[in-house]
Formats: C-alpha cells, structure tokens, sequence
C-alpha cells in the first residue's frame, strides 16, 4: 500500500488571473481542498511538492501554516497543454475511516508471448478507478501480461487487486493489448498541429483562471 506524502501549503490571499500568474513565477501553484462536512480552502504550495503529489497515488498530508493538517486524496490536476506545467490542483478531504475513490496507475509486469511473434504491448488503460480506505490505497495496479499472444487482450476482469480495494469499472473495458506493429500513419500539416496546440492553450488557461476565481 502506499505511503503518505506529507507536503506544507500557505492560506491564499490574492485571487484571480494576474495574483494567480504572479503565484506560479514564484514558483508556488494554487490548490483547493474540499470535502464533504469539511470547509473549502484555499492555499498555495511549492511547485515541486505539486510534481510530488501529482506522481504519488495515496493519502496527502497537507499541513497548513496555522499547523492545521488536512488528510486528502487528489482529485484533479490541470496541467498546461503546450509547457506541461501544473496549474492548479484540487484535493479532496477524507476520514481514515471512509471509503474513498481515486485514480490509480495500471502498470504491466513480464513479456507478453506475442512480442516473441513480433507483436507489440499496447496499453489502453493507464489509470482505474479503485475504491478502499484511505490508507488502504495502493500505489500501483499491476497487471501481469506475459500470457498475452499475439491479438490477446487484457481485461479489467483479469486485474487482481490487493485485499480492501476494490473498482466499478466495467469489466469488459480492455487493459492491455498485444498488436502487430502499425504503419506510421502520415503527419498533419503544421498549420493544422500550430491551430489544435493553440485552442488546447487558451482551453487551458481559460479552465486554470476560473478555478483561480474560486
């Protein structure tokens, strides 16, 4: 099971678009936490400790400048589409005695017998939905693979999941795969890839400032 990640927040003081891109040159990134029968708040932490959180699946200790501390789960990230930066994050509260959902990282363990065939593995799923107690959640979901043949496929029905967790994903939903090699399919024009990059940016930002307005 996993660990707690403890990581330390100041209270958010300044709101809205220019406090909120002052915040990320100082290298702080604002957050929310929420939770049901706890009060919203907002605070900032350092960007690195945003890295941190974002990559550790579990329980996040956020311990608060009044030495508050708030026992959460990350619910939502938003990154910048074109630099990859993270924006904003959201953290819901919970007690260690609750059952709670979050998303958790699928990772493949062996060599498929296809790729003796010159097949490749291919992962459809990357995260699932599981379901435990908070300190039951697990770092990683793996999925053993090396039975897989040549246009086999991994479903969820197949997971084995670590005892007290449990997921309502449905369980026809493929996992992983394994393919024969694709042909390359032919690029975009640039002018199309420059547009697309461009409307995922302002989508972006326009999603970032609303959740910095709040």
């Amino acid at each position: 099971m996993s660990k707690t990640l403890s990581i330390t927040a100041t209270k958010r003081e300044g709101f809205g678009k220019g406090p909120s891109r002052r915040l990320r040159r100082a290298n702080l990134i604002p957050i929310v936490t929420y939770g049901h029968g706890f009060d919203t708040s907002s605070m900032t932490i350092k960007a690195e400790d945003s890295e941190r959180a974002f990559h550790h699946s579990g329980i996040v200790e956020i311990v608060c400048d009044d030495n508050d501390k708030k026992t959460t789960v990350l619910k939502t990230v938003q990154r910048h589409p074109i630099s990859n930066k993270i924006l904003h994050l959201d953290f819901q509260e919970v007690r260690r005695d609750e059952i709670v959902s979050t998303m958790v990282p699928i990772v493949s363990v062996g060599e498929p017998a296809g790729t003796r065939q010159g097949g490749q593995l291919e992962q459809v799923m990357l995260e699932i939905e599981v379901k435990s107690l908070p300190m039951d959640i697990p770092e990683v979901i793996t999925a053993d693979v090396s039975a897989l043949e040549l246009d086999e496929t991994l479903y969820v029905r197949d997971l084995v999941f670590p005892e007290g967790v449990s997921s309502d994903a449905g369980e026809d939903q493929a996992v992983f795969n394994v393919r024969a090699p694709r042909v390359q399919e032919e690029a975009e024009p640039e002018e199309a890839e420059a547009e697309a990059a461009e409307g995922e940016e302002a989508h972006a930002e326009h999603h970032a400032e609303k959740a910095d307005s709040e």
